[in-house]
């Protein structure tokens, strides 16, 4: 029970990491609000964690919209009466070589994966100072910190994430609002399931190997990582970044 009576804000939540995470955060004893675009998925999983007595929120959100994170944050506001926990996990992986990359791609991945933690800090921050307590957890990536070609956009934006967990970190580290990241490596959700289911095996295989322990992480790795963060058992680490990559960063291994 190391969240216990504590309130969470998870975005994304509805599969892969975001739903792991939700799911550790509520198994710890957090009140947990999951929030994602998918609707009926998100319904379905909420229920499934009040059915082993979970204390949830469901609250569809397009995290690309402003006045759907407003919803959010109003609605977790009226249901628990305050927030404890925020987790930036939204994002669309869109790739594309830059010199061919439309502007609409590049916006759309800007809005979604950058421009939303902008929405959901503004939103939630000034809730955690008024209560002199707080912990945001963004989901950043190795991309940040590694070299794949036709990612820029993607790592772009990872990589402003880190910079504004750095700044954020230290400018209100004097209200007890700790800011810190999570960068993992290649993870075994469904996302990268369904490019295997296109891509092939080999995709997988390919991945794994640029690992230093030769295999994917899996979303419940990134999840208790999470659940550390999260907890007052890191009280007095803020501005950081931790790796779940397997040694990736370690290793000079590249395959496309």
């Amino acid at each position: 029970m190391r969240l216990k009576n504590k309130v969470a804000i998870v975005t994304g939540a509805a599969n892969g990491i975001g739903l792991s995470i939700a799911t550790a955060f509520a198994s710890e004893g957090a009140m947990v609000v999951l929030s994602d675009i998918d609707e009926a998925k998100l319904n379905q999983e909420v229920k499934h964690l009040a059915a082993n007595g979970a204390k949830t929120l469901a609250v569809k959100t397009d995290v690309g919209n402003t006045e759907d994170v407003k919803n959010l944050v109003h609605q977790t506001i009226k249901a628990f009466g305050k927030i404890d926990i925020l987790v930036n996990n939204a994002a669309v992986a869109i790739g594309g070589n830059i010199m061919e990359m439309p502007e609409s791609d590049w916006d759309t991945l800007m809005n979604i994966n950058l421009k939303s933690v902008f929405r959901t800090i503004k939103e939630t921050l000034p809730h955690m100072i008024k209560e002199k307590s707080g912990s945001i957890i963004n989901i950043s990536s190795t991309q940040a910190f590694r070299s794949w070609h036709n990612w820029t956009a993607y790592a772009g934006a990872k990589g402003a994430m880190l910079a504004m967990t750095n700044q954020l970190a230290g400018q209100f580290g004097a209200s007890n609002v700790r800011f810190n990241s999570i960068s993992p490596g290649a993870i075994n959700t469904p996302m990268n399931a369904k490019r295997a289911e296109t891509e092939g095996t080999a995709f997988l295989e390919k991945s794994a190997s640029q690992h230093a322990m030769n295999r994917l992480g899996t979303p419940s790795e990134v999840a208790m990582t999470a659940v550390f963060l999260a907890s007052d058992e890191a009280g007095f680490i803020t501005g950081e970044d931790i790796k779940v990559d397997g040694g990736l960063c370690t290793l000079p291994r590249y395959t496309e």
